[in-house]
């Protein structure tokens, strides 16, 4: 959480008083590209006048609800803490933008906060279904290749869970390369760090690795892909014997799927309501433990139709889905037992994937068709 610390020096009664004057963003200093507000906090001393002005940002945000152009407003500091509203229209562009407001007390000690709001979320043919939820924030990554901006994945983020519960993406040939893993951990900028596991120094407590959804070597084309595989948004603390393992095996396989037509990917994390397991992030916070993992596949059967999925017709597509217990199955190949439908897998998970296909479609279940 970002925090501003204001000291003012008082008299008062004869008696020299040290007063604190703070402001603090109440939740976040980023918020998603829908509309809506976030709030400042605002503590002190009693009676004390403060005054701020959006510098920056004037055209998207406001300190009114009704009124979108009131960009400076003056209060006074009454008893407990005092909510600054700043209310945000939508962002329909692919970039974040930011704002910056100057907060004054007593005419004199100034701060500026920065407002970043994130950039429109699209859809994709591999993004799931959005689901209204309070906890839930939606990111897209973009990332530069062939001196183009593409999207790397995107996520939804379940900030009770400190986790993604899924994150979709593309792959083919042009994601995948030579460059070395570069092992940069690092919090998610979209996201407030208050709600990511504090892995970026050390790994979870225990026989856990910091286990990505989106894997590292499937984004090896060049090193900015890569680092955003490492945002805490991407990691769950994965049972090490998991990770390294038959799920690692699990990876290379779909990653052999890859195809010119590009493969399209959902990988989750589901924490089963009944299961009460948790360990520790790197910092000592208390994170839960996922009960499952799963992955949803999509592609053309042949590979190379030169068409999008929408233009497919049902017998030219496969799709197949991957449930896996969080447990150690040995150093084995994926087994068979771990394969679903992918419309088995929604209704476990209660998301709804692919929503441009049909669900004939969904209902396969071949592992043969996929090398398995």
């Amino acid at each position: 959480m970002l925090f501003f610390i204001l000291i003012v020096f008082v008299n008062a009664c004869d008696e020299d008083v040290y007063v604190l004057n703070s402001a603090y963003w109440e939740k976040s200093s980023v918020v998603a590209a829908t509309k809506g507000s976030v709030a400042i906090v605002i503590s002190g001393k009693q009676g004390s006048v403060w005054s701020a002005e959006i510098t920056a940002g004037a055209d998207w945000c406001s300190f009114s609800s009704t009124n979108i152009t009131l960009s400076s407003v003056t209060g006074f500091i009454t008893d407990g803490n005092n909510l600054l509203q700043v209310y945000c229209r939508n962002n329909s562009q692919a970039v974040e933008r930011q704002a910056k407001i100057s907060l004054t007390f007593d005419g004199k000690d100034t701060r500026i906060f920065t407002l970043t709001q994130t950039p429109a979320f699209s859809t994709f043919t591999e993004t799931p279904t959005f689901k209204d939820n309070e906890n839930f924030q939606y990111v897209t990554h973009y990332t530069s290749l062939n001196n183009r901006s593409v999207r790397n994945y995107s996520l939804c983020f379940d900030k009770s869970k400190k986790a993604a519960l899924w994150v979709a993406y593309p792959l083919h040939g042009s994601y995948l390369g030579s460059t070395d893993r570069t092992n940069e951990w690092g919090f998610d900028p979209y996201i407030n760090n208050y709600f990511q596991a504090d892995c970026v120094s050390r790994s979870y407590v225990g026989s856990y690795d910091r286990g990505h959804q989106l894997p590292s070597a499937d984004r090896l084309a060049n090193r900015e892909m890569n680092v955003q595989t490492f945002y805490m948004s991407n990691m769950t603390p994965q049972y090490s014997r998991l990770n390294q393992d038959m799920w690692a095996k699990l990876e290379m396989r779909v990653r052999d799927n890859n195809c010119a037509d590009t493969l399209f990917i959902v990988t989750g994390a589901y924490f089963d309501e009944s299961s009460t397991a948790s360990t520790y992030d790197g910092g000592g916070n208390s994170v839960p433990l996922p009960t499952h993992y799963f992955k949803v596949l999509l592609r053309t059967k042949s590979g190379s139709t030169a068409k999008a999925v929408v233009n497919c017709s049902d017998g030219e597509l496969k799709s197949i889905g991957f449930w896996v217990e969080h447990r150690s199955y040995g150093n084995i190949e994926p087994p068979r037992s771990v394969c679903k439908s992918v419309a088995e897998i929604e209704a476990l998970t209660g998301f709804e994937f692919f929503p441009l296909v049909s669900d004939k479609v969904k209902q396969q279940n071949d592992p043969a068709q996929w090398g398995l």
